[in-house]
Order: C-alpha cells, then sequence, then structure tokens
C-alpha cells in the first residue's frame, strides 16, 4: 500500500528548499552589485559534538595541524541560552599582532541549514556555534568557551576590584569588558585555573581545563602589552528577521590577510565546505545541488553570482584529500567526478560554479 505522507514531506521541504535559495541568490546579487560599485571547563560535549576538527581530519587522512596562532571563541549567553556576545580572540605570534573580532549575533551561519548565530547556543550540540564558524569563515578555531550570565558576572568579580567590576557592569562596551577579564587574570596556570573552575557547570569549554587556561594566559600576554587588532566582519543585513550575511568576497579576503596560519586546510572542517557558485543555473537547480549536497553531508556557503557559464565547474585545492571530496561533491550534484579540477587558490574544500547543466527539482 503507497504511503503519500513521506512524499509530500518532500515535496514541503523542496519548497522550503527552493525559498531558502531564492533568498541566498538575491542576497548574493545585491552584495555583488555593491562590491561592484565601490562545571565545564573540563570539557563535556554532546555526542554529536565530540568530534573536533582536528579529529575530522584525522578520520579523513588530514595530518593535524600545529598552528602558530591559536583562536578561541569567546561566548556569552542569556537565561534562554541564547548568545548574546560572540567574539574570536586569536593570539600574536612572532610580529605578528593578536586579532579580536566581535560577531554579529545576528550572523547567519550554516548548521548546516542556515540559523542565526544566536540560536546556535540553544542547540544539544555544544560545539554548534564553533562548528558553524569554522565552516562560514574557512578558519579552525581551537577552543569555544560559552558563559552563562552568572559565570560572565563571577569572572569580571573574581578579576577586578569592586569600583572596575561596577564599572564593567554599567558598560555598553561588552569587548572591552572581555578583554579587562583576559588582561586581569591570574598569571599564573594554577590561579588562572582556579578562577575558570569556580565557575563551575555555568561555563562550558570545548576543551580541558589546562588547554584552556594556557591558552587564556596567551591571550592574556597580548592584552596586557596591547598586541591586538580590532576587526570588523564583513556582512550585509537581510531584510527577513534582522539577520546578516557575511559579504562573501570581502571576508573570504580577510580571512585570509588576518588569520593566514589559521585558514583551513583540506578535510579539517567538520564537514567538507562547498562554495555553490550560481553561473546560469535556475532557481530549482540550485535548489537541487544544495539539498543534494546537504543530504550527501557537506555545508553549502552561498557564493557570489558569476557570468553564465554553459558547463558546470569544480575546483579543489591541489591535495588528494580535496581531490576525493571533490569528486564526492561533484557526484553529488550530478556532474562526472572526473570533471572535478585541482588548481592553486582554489577555496577549502570544493568550489563549484554551477551552470544551467545539472539537474533540476
Amino acid at each position: 500500500m503507497s504511503q503519500p505522507a513521506p512524499v509530500m514531506q518532500s515535496h514541503w521541504r523542496r519548497w522550503v528548499v527552493i525559498g531558502i535559495v531564492f533568498a541566498i541568490v538575491a542576497v548574493g546579487v545585491l552584495v555583488a552589485n555593491l562590491l561592484s560599485q565601490s562545571s565545564l571547563p573540563e570539557a563535556r560535549p554532546t555526542s554529536s559534538a565530540s568530534a573536533s576538527a582536528s579529529s575530522s581530519a584525522s578520520a579523513s587522512g588530514a595530518t593535524p595541524v600545529v598552528r602558530s596562532q591559536r583562536v578561541l571563541l569567546f561566548e556569552v549567553r542569556d537565561d534562554s541560552r541564547h548568545v548574546v556576545f560572540a567574539q574570536l580572540m586569536a593570539t600574536g605570534y612572532g610580529k605578528t599582532p593578536g586579532k579580536l573580532m566581535v560577531l554579529p549575533i545576528d550572523l547567519l551561519v550554516p548548521t548546516p541549514t542556515w540559523s542565526q548565530l544566536r540560536l546556535t547556543g540553544d542547540a544539544n550540540d555544544t560545539l554548534q556555534s564553533q562548528h558553524a564558524l569554522e565552516e562560514l569563515l574557512g578558519i579552525n578555531i581551537d577552543i569555544s568557551l560559552a558563559l552563562d550570565r552568572l559565570a560572565f558576572a563571577g569572572l569580571i568579580d573574581s578579576t577586578m576590584t569592586p569600583a572596575q567590576a561596577a564599572k564593567a557592569r554599567d558598560s555598553g562596551d561588552v569587548a572591552g569588558v572581555v578583554n579587562s577579564i583576559v588582561a586581569n587574570l591570574p598569571s599564573t596556570p594554577e590561579a588562572a585555573g582556579q578562577v575558570v573552575l569556580s565557575l563551575g557547570h555555568m561555563a562550558r569549554s570545548s576543551a580541558s581545563n589546562n588547554e584552556l587556561v594556557d591558552l587564556l594566559l596567551t591571550l592574556r600576554k597580548d592584552a596586557i602589552s596591547d598586541n591586538q587588532k580590532r576587526l570588523t566582519l564583513p556582512v550585509s543585513a537581510v531584510r527577513a528577521n534582522g539577520a546578516v550575511v557575511a559579504d562573501r568576497a570581502r571576508t573570504d579576503a580577510q580571512m585570509k590577510a588576518q588569520f593566514p596560519v589559521s585558514m583551513l586546510n583540506p578535510g579539517e572542517a567538520v564537514r567538507p565546505r562547498v562554495v555553490l557558485m550560481p553561473a546560469g543555473a535556475s532557481a530549482a537547480q540550485l535548489a537541487l545541488a544544495t539539498e543534494s549536497l546537504i543530504d550527501a553531508g557537506m555545508t553549502v556557503i552561498p557564493g557570489e553570482t558569476t557570468n553564465r557559464v554553459a558547463t558546470s565547474r569544480v575546483r579543489v585545492p591541489e591535495s588528494p584529500i580535496a581531490l576525493k571530496i571533490g569528486q564526492r561533491a561533484a557526484t553529488s550534484v550530478g556532474l562526472f567526478p572526473q570533471e572535478v579540477k585541482q588548481a592553486k587558490g582554489a577555496p577549502v574544500d570544493v568550489e563549484i560554479v554551477l551552470g544551467p547543466d545539472v539537474p533540476a527539482l
């Protein structure tokens, strides 16, 4: 006996995907036009979040990379577990200063479907914010630290004098308060570790207490010496729900310039990153390609709309791992694996220029 319900659900899902794709394409066109004119400090990840970028790399055959720069994702969440503040904090190395980048909490991030960053704190996956930002920005984030409201207040009280703490609570510059907290941490690993441990279950880290403290003390040195550069993520507004999207071209350029040693290598992302660039494909073709890639376990990063091509193109970095990922991606959208080309400068993990020759819904 036939069962029509799943079919109806499939059709409903595809129409939802089409709607999302139309919105993404519209934003991409707008951006293109604008551009042309101008407690658990000890890690307790859930079972769904147990894999880090490095373990993903190991599973895919990639060699874990030892980096001269380390990156911390610092988040504060409200009583509803929504992210109310998020900042990337990267250590300095050599003559290169550290980096501080406050992230808009309404930034759309892949989970792998698209969601505002503020909503990623409410997921069962305790690493959802970290993984989503890694895949969106194309950089490795070593550790994430998420603080409840009371934990954040506790850090203020334990690192500042009563007068400083009162001023910090009234300050609208949360990023400045966070930097003061880091700068005022005790200088020894033992003492700093006790401060972090005192936060208990109100703080969640993706790493062990020792690893977190080691990174915080390195950031402390940068903060004290004022060896830090503040960055702003290039974004464009989306009319619906006040969300914003990363400007793809400018974001990619900024990440490569400011986080060169933190860029992901092929196979390091938890889910392979596929930059999908419309080049004559219809909305239906783009929707099916997006759905197929997500079903194949990949994250689709909307790229800028480019000139129409007669034949779709798939590019990957010069890496055996990237080639395998590219072949999987090509097959998922209805192209032949042998059409994948390796090229210097190709984004991690795959770039697909989608023409009108691919299947449609």
